[in-house]
């Protein structure tokens, strides 16, 4: 366009040179104004075309880099010899897995925020997972587990780690041998497995479906220190390995990408921590155990790459956009979709089936479900409960998906018959902790259809004898390493079969409401 203004020019320059355009100073004059006129309105189209629509920029939290160089004992200040040695002792003693951490210089691992640069080494098992002398770092992890990252609590409890390798590494042929850099140490309860029982149902019943962490009881040592029992199970993270969605490039301001979303109680507690609000309409229901209530409004973090606010604000959009929808189809027949800008539009549908559906992983929701319902998990409707979408082309994940069950510390309680994940918490607890309840399930296990799809999954899991194969894997774990694992308390395994007694209740209970056959 710049070009096309000065041929122009030229041309008006010649003219008025030669005297022949229209042999008039007016007619100069009058090219010359009409030039300006053109040239002005060429400028504000040029303008017009290149401006860009403006976004507000998130501020990034600056990456901690851990190792510069891959840690060795030598950099560490460790004696190589004598780490070795005193990990051959511990072989020579224990049956169970050992996670052995030696930290750079002896520090000390009190911070939730920043990683103390480390040495990793996994002994007493197979030798084709062992690690040793692998260049890592480790942070305490966790919330109320970590007493809220107060440092004098932290040295006197056993608290939880993340790990992150400088490399993709697998532990103990984790999830298949899958490879990635961030694992997690989860203290293990009084009981031992209420974390790994809940996971591994959770692996039975979800499949190859979503992602649902692998686990291993392990023994936990920092430093030659003795920490506990704990379990090593996988971060629940973006990754082709674990939550597969698309990840948008360095400072993109697009939308058109995966989204990690975890319905958390603890979204506004940090400062810089991303997250959306979700209100469900603070409608009032019934749930399936006849009691009628009204939504509490909840906050879901961001746990994935976002660079705008606007990206933020979409997420929002239509994470609320979703529920309305589902309210909508279950609670009042009215069947709405999304049109091109997310906003909601009558659709065109002839059921609440079809309407969730198109915007819904339902298989996924029915695992969910599944899973809270026989565990009985308080938190399933304010924390640790993660979903995921994914708006590029092609995405595996293009509805809004359930996955990652994760965090059941507060489950397995009180009655064995009746609705929990399915109904509102109990008056009790909510006087005490809040309404913890989860609106999707309250919404959903009502829906005919729905709790078909819900009882064909259970009877066919039954049929298999998946829930019951879990159980009976469980149980052999820990008769494997029961002297390790009662080493913390002589009833520790004890204690894990009174778990079960409980857990074998709850599943009569689940039998008379789901199986059909």
């Amino acid at each position: 366009m710049k070009e096309k203004t000065r041929i122009v020019s030229l041309l008006l320059a010649l003219c008025i040179t030669l005297g022949g355009c229209a042999g008039s100073d007016s007619s100069a004059q009058s090219v010359q104004e009409s030039t300006a006129d053109n040239s002005s309105a060429v400028q504000e189209s040029s303008s017009e075309e290149e401006k860009e629509p403006e976004f507000e920029m998130l501020k990034q939290k600056p990456k901690q880099v851990i190792n510069e160089q891959p840690l060795t004992f030598e950099t560490a200040g460790a004696d190589k010899a004598a780490v070795e040695k005193r990990e051959k002792e511990l072989e020579d003693k224990y049956c169970i897995p050992i996670i052995s951490v030696t930290t750079k210089d002896e520090d000390e691992i009190v911070s939730t925020q920043e990683y103390t640069p480390c040495l990793v080494d996994v002994i007493n098992c197979e030798d084709k997972y062992r690690l040793s002398e692998a260049s890592a770092g480790i942070k305490v992890r966790g919330n109320s587990s970590a007493f809220y990252g107060d440092v004098a609590q932290i040295r006197k409890n056993q608290v939880p780690y993340r790990i992150k390798f400088d490399k993709k590494t697998n532990m103990l042929g984790l999830h298949g041998g899958n490879e990635n850099k961030s694992w997690v140490l989860l203290k293990a309860d009084w009981d031992l497995i209420r974390n790994d029982i809940a996971l591994r149902f959770g692996r039975a019943i979800m499949k190859d479906g979503t992602f649902c962490s692998d686990a291993q009881l392990v023994y936990t040592y920092v430093n030659g220190q003795y920490k506990g029992t704990y379990l090593l199970c996988e971060q629940c993270q973006v990754g082709k390995n674990r939550v597969n969605i698309s990840e948008p490039e360095e400072n993109y301001t697009g939308t058109d990408f995966g989204f990690y979303l975890e319905l958390d109680n603890y979204a506004t507690s940090e400062e810089d921590n991303i997250y959306i609000n979700v209100d469900y309409g603070e409608y009032e229901v019934e749930d399936a155990n006849g009691e009628t209530r009204a939504f509490v409004p909840a906050e879901y973090s961001v746990k994935n790459d976002v660079y705008t606010k606007e990206q933020v604000e979409f997420i929002e959009k239509y994470l609320n956009g979703v529920f309305e929808i589902v309210y909508q189809a279950c609670e009042k027949g009215e069947y709405f979709k999304f049109d091109e800008n997310y906003d909601l539009v009558k659709a065109d549908f002839t059921s609440a089936e079809e309407t969730v559906e198109n915007v819904m992983n339902i298989d996924s929701v029915v695992d969910m479900y599944l899973l809270y319902e026989i565990v009985h998990d308080y938190d399933c409707g304010e924390g640790s409960f993660f979903m995921c979408t994914d708006f590029a082309e092609g995405a595996q994940y293009d509805k809004l998906t359930f996955t990652s069950p994760w965090d059941f510390n507060w489950a397995y309680n009180d009655s064995t018959k009746r609705y929990w994940a399915g109904g509102f918490s109990a008056k009790s607890f909510v006087n005490q902790y809040g309404d913890r309840s989860n609106p999707w399930f309250i919404v959903l296990i009502k829906q005919d259809w729905f709790r078909a799809k819900v009882s064909a999954k259970w009877t066919a899991l039954q049929k298999d004898g998946a829930i019951e194969g879990c159980i009976k894997d469980e149980k052999a774990y820990l008769e494997k390493y029961r002297d390790d694992l009662n080493r913390d308390s002589e009833w520790g395994v004890d204690n894990a079969y009174k778990l079960f007694e409980w857990i074998e209740k709850r599943l009569k209970w689940m039998d008379e409401q789901f199986m059909t056959e």
